[in-house]
């Protein structure tokens, strides 16, 4: 096989009118160079006849071999392959499985033609600022309505827990809503990865989620010595002063996010060590009978740590 230089994507479902459509869309793109795969079975066979692919695009739904398995046998074999998949059924188990497995990302059709070509490119941006060999996130969901993500102490692990999470609680909030927990997770999360574990990817962080009837909750916790929330100052008091005690320290501008995500959440509380946060979102409308919701007056794992 001759290297053409190009991004390699393998699309890889069983209708073929979609697979096709896929394809063309994708192709568009100069840089990209698509082979396509009727299922998982054939999928494999193309891999190791043509492969590697940098990116695959599966279905999950498939005969043969379905997208679950096909991503857990690709990144067993070949574990830099990033893989997105899509699904015309999204529920909250295959949001698990796809984010068990180690996929990427996770599109639910119709596809818009914007959103799948920016999934593709943020695809490769993610890939690319990978680090090799910073070890595997494990996915657990031993309490009904709670998913806890502990992975090794780097940014792609919040980056992948926002984006899943936002899948099973998309249906509850309004746009605003959901921005504003995209943003709280980021900088918490950040915080957890750069402060709290001093960008050590020896340590973990543990990300956890629940969508109860009334509140969505999320605890970040890390690895790190904690700090005294109380000692903090608010920079928005004084921002000429705290950015320059910043420089002077030698770091990053920033600091407002604890601040900013008090603004943006219900509620944002801190464990006495200030190594776990736990932040809720309360509902300000609610789809009848919506939701995956755990048992009235149920209790976040940990929550009182």
């Amino acid at each position: 096989m001759v290297k053409s230089g190009k991004k390699r994507i393998l699309v890889v479902d069983d209708e073929e009118p979609m697979r096709s459509l896929l394809a063309k869309i994708i192709s568009k793109v100069e840089e990209y160079e698509v082979s396509s795969a009727a299922d998982g079975v054939e999928a494999l066979d193309i891999y190791e006849r043509q492969g590697p692919f940098d990116l695959v695009i599966t279905d999950l739904q498939m005969p043969r071999m379905d997208g679950e398995a096909l991503t857990g046998s690709l990144l067993d074999r070949w574990p830099n392959t990033a893989i997105i998949v899509l699904t015309a059924c999204h529920t909250d188990e295959s949001v698990l499985k796809c984010m068990r497995r180690g996929a990427l990302d996770y599109l639910t059709k119709p596809i818009e033609v914007s959103k799948l070509i920016k999934a593709v490119d943020r695809a490769f941006d993610r890939r690319e600022h990978m680090p090799t060999n910073v070890g595997a996130m494990d996915v657990r969901s031993d309490v009904r309505g709670w998913v806890e993500l502990t992975a090794p102490s780097h940014f792609e692990f919040v980056e992948r827990f926002q984006r899943f999470t936002q899948m099973l609680y998309a249906s509850e909030l309004t746009r605003e809503e959901q921005e504003d927990i995209h943003m709280a997770i980021n900088e918490l999360g950040q915080n957890a990865v750069e402060w709290g574990n001093k960008q050590d990817a020896s340590k973990q962080i543990r990300l956890s989620y629940c969508l109860f009837k009334d509140r969505i909750v999320f605890k970040i916790e890390d690895e790190g010595e904690g700090f005294s929330v109380s000692q903090l100052r608010d920079p928005s008091k004084d921002p000429l002063v705290h950015i320059m005690e910043r420089i002077s320290a030698g770091k990053r501008m920033g600091g407002y996010g604890i601040f900013m995500t008090k603004s943006i959440m219900d509620e944002v509380v801190y464990s006495e060590r200030g190594n776990t946060v736990v932040m809720s979102k309360y509902f300000r409308r609610r789809q009848s009978g919506g939701g995956n919701a755990a048992p009235p007056g149920a209790e976040p794992p940990g929550a009182g740590k």
